[in-house]
């Protein structure tokens, strides 16, 4: 384990870099941020560049450290003030990772036969990310963006993944990618307020890729056009929408019950 000391160190001023996104793009690195998501990393075999530990975490956490530097791991301390530098978060809970980003591909995703969920210029980092957390937990194949989406690898977006950013594919795509999907098998669910409700869609036709809009704006009128069904989530109450990631669980929890029922 070796000490960074000064703030002026390259190594904390790379990682400090990274949490803007052009950065991201150069380096080709996102950072991943707390105790959970970083032994996430370290079980799944994540291509970890950097861990950085502060005084107070390696304090209260040293035979956790030491299990770190037993795997070659490349680690780093460094003081409460310089690690807070690093940190996405208000309150720190002292390690950070810089992992190499996967090279994912709308064709390995599809390839799956598993559904999707396709997010249409959803620009909240915290939806994306339970939205990405949902889909791990109900067994999808991936997540793609169409434009107008936030950075998937944005600090907020890894956080609220809570460690699904691992496991599951996140892609960027243009519209003109749906056809391509929908001749992958697929159909094409636009969730809109005034589509057929999707407790009565059985999905039994093809693999399901729901899509879903931002709260304030819905879908895009060239992702519409290119849906083969619009559905809803009917409501009784009088609120006008769901937020994005919520109403993102209800139906690909709908989605999962249907699709392994087939």
């Amino acid at each position: 384990m070796q000490r960074i000391e000064s703030s002026d160190n390259k190594k904390l001023k790379r990682l400090i870099s990274l949490k803007q996104k052009k950065v991201r793009l150069q380096e080709n690195l996102f950072l991943i941020e707390g105790l959970k998501s970083v032994g996430e990393a370290v079980t799944e075999s994540a291509k970890i560049d950097t861990i950085l530990i502060s005084d107070s975490f390696f304090n209260k956490n040293s035979d956790y450290c030491k299990i770190l530097e037993e795997k070659s791991l490349p680690l780093y301390i460094t003081s409460d003030n310089n690690f807070s530098k690093c940190s996405g978060s208000k309150t720190p809970q002292g390690i950070i990772a810089s992992i190499s980003k996967p090279e994912y591909l709308l064709q390995t995703i599809v390839a799956k036969k598993k559904p999707i969920v396709i997010l249409d210029a959803i620009n909240d980092p915290g939806n994306i990310g339970t939205i990405i957390r949902a889909a791990d937990a109900f067994g999808f194949g991936g997540v793609l963006l169409l434009p107008g989406c936030a950075d998937v690898y944005s600090p907020k977006t890894v956080q609220s993944t809570m460690g699904s950013i691992l496991r599951i594919d996140s892609v960027e795509i243009e519209t003109c990618d749906l056809d391509n999907i929908k001749n992958s098998g697929y159909s094409i669910y636009g969730m809109v307020l005034d589509g057929t409700d999707i407790s009565d869609e059985t999905f039994n036709n093809s693999i399901p890729a729901v899509v879903i809009g931002s709260e304030s704006h819905g879908l895009n009128e060239k992702t519409l056009e290119k849906c083969n069904k619009l559905l809803r989530i009917n409501m009784t109450g009088t609120a006008e929408s769901l937020n994005a990631a919520v109403a993102s669980g209800i139906v690909m929890h709908r989605v999962f019950e249907a699709f392994n029922r087939l």
